[in-house]
Formats: structure tokens, C-alpha cells, sequence
């Protein structure tokens, strides 16, 4: 677009964009956590060494040579439906079904919003001149998002064929009025749940709700992890997921933004969880809790109750309980009806590709009797 240029970054410039990138986001309306600087920076640096990965982040300037949009993309050689190598445009974040790393929601171009729509419209003009792609891959994509509506909806990157792979609901909480209003408002059993077994666990000893800043972090990644493997079986993150949150965790810190919150009774950690709170928006990454601790007492959602009268109180506007899904039930479709709708998009340019996914849509389809 007329005044806008685009330039692809390395590796190096990538590493020392971190005021310019997070001064972007400030004027943008993409997530505050997960299209930080931070979190897909670590990303990258813990994550791209497994598979080869070759960075594709696109960097936009307006006219004053102004940073006012990015597109942090990756390209990865991948074999579509198992047949056809393609060369594999994604968003940093993800890998999407191919390695485990951890997992980013809430994804989007960043893009200044004064400048949104030209940005995206360049960025698109970029890409369809680049030979380099064969697909393009959004996975997690906020529908929400200007680059969805604009890149998607619009369909502006030529000669492609465009799939919905994965729909999913990252479930949030507004925080509105007091927490006595809130739990006021809930059903008898989730109230239950969520606040009145409070007094069966102060007859157990002496309970304590603990924050923790930035206080040894190591050793409170070592706690979540052996309590989430007394539920699970398994730690909540080991190597490259530990790694990278280990490294995200740091350097929120420095940002006063991350906080462990321990639930304790009589000294003993019986339940833990892991969030970040940026510009008053909470986000629960991952719990711990020692399921067997008291057949009467459900300690994940105690625990969620203690966080969020904390939260009301240190004047948090959402509380963010993210995608994904319970031991059991779907929790937190129990605790809020307020979604955000996240879509995995395929941009199917390969020929032989995009006849491939067109037959198989349309199987798929029949059977289904769609």
C-alpha cells in the first residue's frame, strides 16, 4: 500500500526489537501477553532449533519509518495430508500439528490501529509476490482480530484455497461490580465449589493464599510441576516447555506482570497456579493441586475462587481462563458463558495441495451430509 513498507527481519533484529515491538503492541489491539515481545521472542528461541525452522517476520513502516505493523511468521518444510512437501508459512506460537511446544492463543498480525487495514492489505501484497510458501497456517487465530476479518474474510492473498481446519473457545471472565456480587450471581453448587467450602478448609489448619512475584522462580516451577503430577501423572511442563516458560517467566517478572498464587493450609502447598496480569487482564496459564486432598473439596475450583476475589480486589477488568478442557468436565464453560472464538486457517497455494484438501472438504463434507 502507498507509503507503507515491508521488510523481512532476522533473526538479529528480531532480538533487539523488543521496545519498538512492545511500544506496536501498546497501539495495537492484539493480546497483550501472548503477541508480546516476550513470550514470542522466548518462543522462538526455545522452539525453532527442533525442526529447522526459518524465520519470515515481515516488519511494516509508515512513512516517518515508524514501526506500525508485524507479521511474526516462520517458514518450515511440512508434508501436507502426508503426500505433498510444501514450504509452510506459520505464526510464531505454534507448530501446528507437527512438534509439542507450548501453545499460543489469541494470535493476530500486529498492526497499529490507525493503520490497520493498509498494513494487513501490505503484508498480503508481500506475500503474494513471495515465492518462498506453498500454505499458510494461522493457527489460534483471534476471529476477532483485524487480520482475520481483513485476510481472511476478504480472502485478498490470491489464487489460494481457504480451509477452517479447528474451531475452539478461549473462555474469560469479566469482572464487573464485587466478588460478592459474583459468587451472588452463581448457581448453589458452583458457589459451592467456588467459595463456601472455604469453611470446611479453615476447620482442615491454618489456610494462607500466597502470592508470589518473582521470588525464586525455579523452585516454584519445581511446585507446579509436583503438584500437577499427583492429578495428571505427568509434570506441567519438562524440557522445551519448561525452558520456555522459565524464560517468559523471567522476563515478566522484570515487568512486574507475572504471579503464582499458592493456597496453603497448615505450611503445606496443596494447590497452585501460574497467570500473568497485564493492563488489568489476568491469564491463568496452567494449576496444580493435589486432587486427593479432601473428597468434599474440589481444590481446582477453591482455588479459582481465592484467585478471583484477589483479582477483583487488585482491580483486574477480565480474568482469563483460555482454551482447553478439564480432567473431567468442561470447567470453564461452568464458569463463564464469555468466549473468544479461536480458528486454525489454512491458505492453500500448492496445486497439487489445494486439490488434495478440496477433495478431502468435500468427502468430508458428503459423509457428513453437509
Amino acid at each position: 500500500m502507498k507509503g507503507i513498507k515491508v521488510h523481512l527481519w532476522d533473526t538479529e533484529q528480531f532480538r533487539n526489537s523488543k521496545d519498538s515491538w512492545s511500544e506496536l503492541l501498546e497501539r495495537s489491539t492484539s493480546d497483550k501477553l501472548f503477541m508480546s515481545w516476550e513470550w514470542l521472542f522466548s518462543w522462538w528461541n526455545v522452539f525453532s532449533k527442533q525442526e529447522n525452522m526459518e524465520l519470515y517476520l515481515l516488519a511494516a513502516f509508515n512513512s516517518s519509518d515508524t514501526l506500525v505493523g508485524i507479521a511474526p511468521l516462520y517458514l518450515k518444510t511440512s508434508l501436507s495430508k502426508k503426500i505433498v512437501k510444501t514450504q509452510r508459512l506459520q505464526l510464531i506460537g505454534n507448530c501446528w500439528r507437527e512438534i509439542d511446544t507450548m501453545r499460543t492463543e489469541l494470535q493476530d498480525f500486529i498492526v497499529d490501529s490507525c493503520y490497520a487495514t493498509e498494513v494487513i492489505h501490505s503484508f498480503a501484497i508481500y506475500l503474494n509476490n513471495s515465492t518462498v510458501w506453498d500454505e499458510l497456517v494461522l493457527a489460534d487465530l483471534n476471529k476477532d482480530s483485524e487480520t482475520y476479518k481483513c485476510l481472511i474474510q476478504n480472502r485478498i492473498l490470491s489464487n489460494c484455497y481457504y480451509r477452517n481446519a479447528e474451531e475452539s473457545n478461549s473462555y474469560y471472565l469479566e469482572l464487573n461490580g464485587t466478588f460478592d456480587t459474583f459468587c451472588r450471581r452463581l448457581g448453589k453448587n458452583m458457589r459451592l465449589k467456588l467459595f463456601n467450602r472455604r469453611k470446611l478448609l479453615c476447620k482442615l489448619g491454618n489456610v494462607e493464599f500466597i502470592k508470589i512475584k518473582s521470588e525464586d522462580i525455579k523452585s516454584t516451577f519445581e511446585l507446579l510441576n509436583s503438584l500437577h503430577l499427583k492429578r495428571w501423572g505427568r509434570p506441567a511442563f519438562e524440557h522445551n516447555c519448561l525452558h520456555f516458560n522459565m524464560l517468559v517467566a523471567e522476563l515478566m517478572a522484570q515487568k512486574e506482570a507475572l504471579q503464582f498464587t499458592v493456597l496453603k493450609v497448615d505450611n503445606i502447598p496443596i494447590s497452585i497456579q501460574y497467570n500473568y496480569i497485564i493492563d488489568n487482564h489476568e491469564y491463568n496459564i496452567q494449576a496444580g493441586f493435589d486432587e486427593g486432598f479432601h473428597k468434599k473439596i474440589a481444590l481446582g475450583y477453591l482455588h479459582f475462587g481465592y484467585a478471583i476475589e484477589a483479582a477483583f480486589n487488585d482491580g483486574v477488568k477480565v480474568y482469563d481462563f483460555l482454551a482447553g478442557e478439564g480432567k473431567n468436565t468442561q470447567y470453564k464453560a461452568r464458569l463463564t458463558d464469555k468466549t473468544v472464538k479461536l480458528a486454525s486457517i489454512q491458505v492453500v497455494r500448492n496445486k497439487l495441495a489445494k486439490k488434495l484438501y478440496r477433495s478431502y472438504d468435500y468427502l468430508t463434507g458428503f459423509i457428513q451430509g453437509k
